[in-house]
C-alpha cells in the first residue's frame, strides 16, 4: 500500500510534488476549520495537527502514502484521503493484513455514521487533519 505506483491524485498513490510539504498544496480542496473538533467527540489525548503533518512529510519524502497514526498500530493511507464538503471524510486505512475504507464525519465524531470509540477516534482525528488541516508542522 505505500509504494507509488500508477493512479490518478487522490487513490493512494504517491506524487513527486509531495516532497518537501507539497502535499499540502497539492489537494484539490481547500483546507479550514480543523483543529479543536476532537474536543467535542468528549475524546482526550489526541494527536496533534503539527504531529500529523510532521508524519505525512516524512511520509511523503520517503515516497510512501501511509503513516503509522499517533497512539495506534493503525495505518492510514494519506493519499486516500478525500475531503467531503463541508466537514466530513472518506480513507483507506489497514491494521496487519485487514485493509478498509471508512467515512467519517470530523465535526461529530462519526465513522460509517457511528460514534468513534475512543481506540479509533485517533484514526478518524488523523484522517480528518489531512482532510482539513493547514499542513504546518509548527
Amino acid at each position: 500500500m505505500g509504494r507509488p505506483g500508477p493512479g490518478v491524485y487522490g487513490g493512494g498513490v504517491w506524487h513527486a510534488s509531495w516532497a518537501t510539504g507539497g502535499y499540502w498544496a497539492a489537494r484539490p480542496w481547500t483546507y479550514g476549520w480543523y483543529g479543536t473538533a476532537p474536543l467535542a467527540w468528549g475524546v482526550a489525548g489526541m494527536a496533534t495537527a503539527a504531529a500529523v503533518t510532521s508524519s505525512v512529510n516524512a511520509a511523503a519524502a520517503q515516497q510512501s502514502t501511509v503513516i503509522v497514526v499517533p497512539q495506534t498500530t493503525y495505518q492510514l493511507n494519506y493519499a486516500s484521503v478525500k475531503a467531503l464538503a463541508p466537514d466530513s471524510v472518506t480513507f483507506t486505512w489497514a491494521a496487519g493484513a485487514n485493509s478498509e475504507t471508512l467515512s467519517g464525519n470530523c465535526r461529530q465524531g462519526t465513522l460509517n455514521r457511528v460514534p468513534a470509540t475512543a481506540a479509533n477516534a485517533h484514526l478518524l482525528n488523523a484522517a480528518c487533519v489531512v482532510a482539513y488541516g493547514d499542513g504546518s508542522a509548527s
